[in-house]
């Protein structure tokens, strides 16, 4: 099963970060076989890393939650706090194959659905995934329930496009959040990390 993490950084912690950047980049390098997707979460206008985020697969939540306390940001206190979620991939894409052009910016939507938005979004799934069907997204799929992951909760998506206009722009124009199914939505700006970024790691 797949999960979708976000670890939320501790603010001023940018010297213990370099301090212990290797510790973390080693760490993740034993999860390169089953992540999809990872690298910093940044503000908007990518300047600032906000904290980490993983689309990864293990065999349960147990495990989900034993990688998060054994990464050494958190066991050091770059970081404190963090969400997981039950995440279904709706593309079969990861850090090695999607859709990317190296010119671009790359940006995360972390969205959590109102309650009783499940009418809506069986309305406007077809117009929402035809809308998807696009090479500027990396990588998209619902959150889920733990016990039941037909019961659709939020989405996770990335996009690749050339500036911060241009991914607000066609946020705002996709389907389920034109339809008003999310109570809280998070725009990150994005990028690669330094272990799953096809353009720096060699092959």
């Amino acid at each position: 099963m797949h999960f979708a993490i976000r670890i939320y950084d501790v603010p001023d912690s940018g010297s213990l970060r370099d301090i212990h950047r290797k510790e973390h980049l080693d760490y993740l390098k034993g999860f390169n076989d089953q992540t999809l997707f990872a690298g910093p979460v940044l503000t908007e206008d990518r300047t600032t890393e906000l904290g980490s985020m993983r689309l990864i697969e293990f065999p349960d939540r147990a495990a989900a939650e034993k990688h998060v306390a054994d990464e050494p940001f958190l066991i050091h206190g770059v970081q404190k706090g963090y969400t997981i979620y039950r995440w279904r991939p709706g593309v079969p894409y990861t850090w090695r194959d999607c859709p990317r052009d190296e010119n671009n910016a790359q940006y995360f939507i972390h969205a959590i659905d109102k309650p009783g938005s499940a009418e809506a979004r069986a309305e406007f799934q077809e117009a929402h995934l035809a809308y998807l069907d696009n090479p500027a997204v990396m990588s998209r799929g619902p959150l889920v329930e733990d016990g039941d992951d037909t019961k659709k909760i939020g989405s996770a998506l990335l996009f690749d496009l050339p500036d911060v206009d241009a991914a607000k722009e066609f946020w705002a124009n996709e389907p389920y959040n034109k339809a008003g199914i999310y109570k809280e939505v998070n725009f990150y700006g994005w990028r690669f990390g330094r272990v799953f970024d096809r353009f720096k790691v060699p092959a």
